[in-house]
């Protein structure tokens, strides 16, 4: 830090000693080749690429109601800027430099200290960065354009922003960018390129801009402190990416932001405690997968024409999330097999979000399990519980018609209320759904010719008081659906074909294991497999206590020995675990108890030592089969 601070001063020195003292200068607009004048602090040149315009030696101290210290727009003219002394430029909407469609520029030798955000260089050409050192809370390089050619910018290391060089990479093709440890990382124009391994700290970001075919991983971008700065990793106009294994960290805007870019995978990153975990923009067929989303308000949203994304096997958490996943102005995504609990609002589909399909997620412990106020949508194989309202149309007091939506073959379990449709509700499809609980007004349509039935399927309600004399599963009389008394002319009788309608489980495959006691008596058990982060996360999160037979069993396989918890949070009846080691060995066995309402400290459970396999199963299954030390558990295809 001494050495380079050394070199800072000496360069200011050089530069002084060439450019000398101009003296003090208000904030310069320069809006077109006839405003480089010397009123505007030019001090020489003539505008061409032979002899450019001088702005040289200001100090320019930006006054609150000034957005820029110097704003340079619309000019073909050469010029440099050089030497200047910028301070206090604090609008969040300005900068100390900007440079909106200019071409022909150097900015070389300036400092820029106590603002908020440094150089802007918006949808421009043939422009110099060199020596320039940048102490700001913010953006201190912001560059944005609507090709490669504007991306096409000689910005090296010599140019340093808070304390580390900005490294700006532009026409990559192959190879890797690795091990950078700065404040901002800018890769433009490349293919092919493996960017892995950097980590960037209160800065500018990952800024990726026409960027295509490349892997993205293992890298960090956060804050440590509540500087303005805005997202972790964009993905900008950038296509048929990998992004994986990345932690984005409590960034001001989001985690990732995907903007203008399609084709691209994002799996396997942690997004944390951003206002955004990710941010999708104009993006389409991206997938969204495997990911784990915590303590952001808004962990997924989807805006801005989003089309034919797929948002699937993430887990979504923590109880600051207003919005697990927020569907703004997007059409044709597909929501499913995400986990989510404690968000305000699992899933919510705005007014302009339409022909979206949200299945088999699982929605627990929250306000609202889905909110919709959009049309054409079709939200199936949830199971949705433990929240105030299970499914919500909320009401929009005759501003938007709320139309069209299919609401399918989901459970709702220990909600305060599993569905309400609001008076602007009409022709939306309800049918093949459990309602399990019991309470008083568990379902109400205000709307106009809502339907109940759907080809002679109605839906089950634990309400339902009617008789199936002739045993056929449904109901003789129809079920009143009040205040609209719209009927469901087919109840279903029982809660039978509810397996495939309880979200993420409903959508994992069965396996059947063995277990052999010390004493050589062999127990066969069919068991889901939870064998990702996502299913592992779900178990039996939420799960209905009056269908605990419909899967029994649930075995839970890491990819090596672990030493981690168990939880019975929001699980509402006891289950015995049993653990064992990579090589199927017995390592322990309890039961897990339902939380006591008033306890003070919440159990967790694990095994005596590291375990790879952990199989939930009904309680009492342990002592009834004589499972301890000596059992032996086999996967299907070992021998």
């Amino acid at each position: 830090m001494h050495i380079r601070m050394i070199g800072v001063f000496l360069l200011g020195l050089a530069l002084m000693a060439v450019v000398g003292v101009a003296g003090t200068h208000a904030p310069i607009t320069i809006l077109g080749n006839s405003d480089f004048t010397a009123a505007n602090g030019v001090i020489g040149g003539n505008g061409t690429a032979t002899d450019p315009y001088i702005i040289a030696g200001w100090e320019i101290d930006v006054p609150q109601t000034a957005s820029y210290a110097i704003n340079i727009q619309n000019t073909t003219a050469h010029f440099v800027l050089r030497g200047l002394i910028i301070r206090g430029a604090m609008d969040p909407l300005g900068a100390a430099i900007h440079l909106g469609f200019v071409s022909g520029a150097t900015i070389e030798g300036c400092t820029i200290s106590n603002s908020l955000n440094g150089i802007d260089i918006s949808s421009s050409t043939a422009i110099t960065m060199k020596m320039n050192v940048i102490d700001v809370q913010g953006m201190g390089l912001r560059v944005i354009g609507e090709s490669p050619a504007e991306y096409n910018l000689a910005i090296d290391t010599t140019n340093i922003l808070n304390n580390a060089p900005i490294h700006y990479i532009y026409g990559q093709h192959g190879g890797t960018v690795s091990g950078i440890k700065g404040t901002c990382l800018y890769v433009v124009a490349s293919d092919g390129v493996t960017i892995e391994n950097n980590t960037i700290v209160n800065g500018g970001g990952i800024q990726l801009a026409f960027v295509t075919n490349s892997i993205i991983r293992n890298n960090e971008a956060r804050r440590t402190n509540p500087v303005y700065t805005e997202h972790g990793l964009t993905l900008y106009r950038s296509d048929n990416n990998t992004v994986t294994n990345n932690i984005l960290v409590n960034n001001r805007f989001a985690g990732l932001f995907l903007w203008l870019s399609k084709n691209n995978t994002v799996t396997d990153n942690q997004l944390m405690a951003n206002n955004f975990g990710a941010l999708v923009a104009a993006s389409d067929n991206n997938v969204i997968s495997n990911n784990a989303i915590a303590a952001n308000p808004t962990g997924i949203q989807l805006s801005a024409g989003s089309t034919d994304n797929k948002i699937t096997q993430n887990i979504i958490y923590q109880k600051n999330t207003k919005y697990g996943i927020a569907i703004g102005q997007a059409t044709g995504n597909v929501i499913t097999q995400n986990s989510i609990a404690e968000a305000e609002t699992g899933i919510s589909i705005s007014k302009t979000g339409a022909d979206n399909t949200v299945s088999f997620n699982t929605i627990v412990a929250g306000a609202y399990g889905v909110e919709v106020t959009g049309s054409y949508n079709t939200i199936s194989h949830n199971l949705i519980a433990q929240q105030s309202q299970g499914i919500l149309f909320p009401e929009t007091y005759g501003k938007v018609k709320v139309v069209g939506n299919v609401i399918s073959d989901n459970v709702f379990s220990e909600n305060q209320k599993d569905l309400y449709l609001n008076k602007d509700s009409e022709a939306n499809m309800i049918y093949g759904d459990y309602f399990l609980d019991t309470g008083k007004a568990v379902v109400e349509d205000y709307g106009n010719g809502n339907t109940w039935t759907q080809s002679g399927v109605g839906n089950y309600w634990a309400t339902y008081t009617g008789k199936d004399t002739n045993k056929d599963g449904i109901g003789d009389t129809p079920m009143t659906v009040y205040p609209s008394t719209a009927q469901d002319t087919a109840p279903i009788m029982t809660t039978a074909g509810a397996a495939g309608d309880l979200g993420v489980l409903s959508a994992l495959t069965k396996e059947t294991l063995t277990l052999t006691t010390k004493a050589g008596k062999k127990i066969s058990v069919t068991a889901l497999a939870a064998d990702k982060p996502y299913s592992r996360f779900t178990g039996f999160r939420g799960f209905p206590p009056s269908l605990r037979t419909v899967f029994p069993a649930i075995l839970f396989s890491f990819t090596q020995e672990v030493k981690v918890q168990f939880t019975m949070e929001t699980v509402h009846f006891p289950i015995d675990i049993v653990f064992f080691d990579k090589s199927g060995k017995f390592a322990g066995g309890t039961t897990m108890k339902v939380y006591a309402a008033n306890a003070k400290k919440k159990q967790l459970y694990t095994a005596k030592g590291a375990f790879q396999y952990a199989l939930e199963l009904p309680q009492g299954f342990i002592a009834a089969n004589g499972i301890g030390d000596g059992t032996v558990l086999t996967l299907p295809g070992s021998k």
